[in-house]
């Protein structure tokens, strides 16, 4: 629930951006890359420092600031509405602003759930945390653009304000089970950073579940950066770009259902690489404009594979690291999946620009199944054993 709240808040403010600089561009696919670059470059940049962060201090902590800077953000955003359309550049400060609060939140929320369950339950409370997200991936959209069909993008913003407001009370009622163990503060933040990456290194494949999820973030997700100009290729109705969110987020669900009730054996990363080879696959059709129909079920296949790739990838992460340098190896998987996302979105939309809609999605899925298929090679470690087995 401490998860799902911010995240469900993050979909109406993320919509309603959209929203704005799509009508102010005319669905121009560079603005709409910058935006999305704007909205997750944070992750980017301040993924590793907060995983620091995440390992010196109670976690707690952390995301009780952000939630406090979510309220502050959201209600400064509705104002500035209320008082007339914003121009462009405060829409991107803002999402700036929306970026580096997520950033700073998201290693220490994807850490908590190790210090709020037993060890033994490890491995089916990551699915349920990643289940409630995606429920807030594939309601708040719908809800998002209900609100801002009937009360503006104003009561969207107020709305996101609200999630945070109600994220600090649920947050006072987290248990903890055990308590973490946090980094010395006498380690200099570069030794820290240095002992992180080395851990993930030594706890393979954790190294590799890192390199699939950027992978995949970069060549495959990155079709998210781009949902308005997708719909605008599929259907003339304004309702086309709510219809393709919700898809995702409903495929997403029902993924990481499925990768929650299968039984969980040792650590690898074997079905995340399959997922992508297909994700690529399914990327090359997203750009050919087929139908709204038709492009809602490859958008719903694309956001299964997405999550299916995210959820099984922390899994195994979680599963193979240790709680003293969870903070920190999480603030990489962090930045793998959020921090490169902006780079894919940017990187798509200048490619749409050049060569055009169908090709730009065709190279993105040509080297998302390429790469898929290196890892899927005999020979490459894609299993490893559980930090409390070794």
């Amino acid at each position: 629930m401490v998860a799902t709240l911010p995240h469900f808040g993050y979909w109406f403010c993320s919509i309603a951006f959209q929203w704005l600089i799509a009508q102010e561009t005319g669905n121009d696919p560079i603005a709409l890359g910058v935006l999305y670059f704007f909205m997750l470059v944070p992750m980017l940049l301040l993924s590793i420092p907060a995983g620091v962060l995440a390992d010196r201090i109670d976690r707690r902590s952390i995301l009780a600031g952000c939630q406090l800077a979510t309220v502050t953000i959201g209600l400064i955003m509705a104002i500035l509405l209320w008082r007339g359309e914003p121009e462009v550049w405060i829409v991107m400060t803002c999402a700036l602003a929306v970026g580096a609060v997520n950033s700073i939140a998201n290693p220490s929320s994807a850490a908590l759930v190790a210090n709020s369950v037993p060890a033994k339950d490890l491995s089916s409370a990551v699915p349920l945390q990643v289940i409630g997200m995606n429920v807030a991936r594939m309601l708040g959209p719908a809800f998002a653009g209900a609100v801002i069909f009937f009360g503006g993008t104003a009561g969207s913003l107020l709305l996101y304000a609200g999630m945070g407001a109600t994220g600090l009370l649920v947050l006072a009622t987290v248990p903890r089970l055990h308590t973490p163990h946090l980094a010395a503060h006498a380690s200099s933040f570069l030794i820290q950073v240095r002992e992180g990456m080395r851990h993930t290194r030594e706890s393979p494949p954790s190294a590799l579940a890192l390199l699939i999820v950027g992978v995949s973030s970069l060549f495959g997700a990155s079709y998210l950066a781009q949902l308005p100009v997708l719909a605008a290729n599929s259907s003339d109705s304004t309702a086309a770009f709510m219809f393709l969110t919700s898809a995702g987020g409903f495929g997403a669900l029902i993924s990481v259902i499925l990768v929650a009730t299968r039984s969980v054996g040792r650590p690898s990363t074997t079905s995340a690489a399959v997922m992508l080879l297909v994700m690529g696959a399914v990327v090359t059709m997203l750009g050919h404009g087929p139908s709204l129909a038709m492009e809602m079920v490859l958008v719903a296949i694309a956001g299964g594979l997405q999550f299916g790739i995210m959820t099984t990838c922390n899994r195994v992460i979680q599963q193979v690291v240790s709680d003293t340098h969870r903070g920190r190896v999480m603030s990489l998987f962090t930045m793998t999946w959020g921090g490169f996302l902006p780079l894919g979105g940017l990187w798509l939309g200048i490619l749409i620009s050049v060569a055009g809609l169908p090709i730009a999605f065709v190279v993105n899925g040509v080297i998302a199944m390429s790469f898929a298929a290196l890892i899927l090679r005999p020979g490459v470690q894609r299993s490893g054993e559980p930090a409390l087995q070794r």
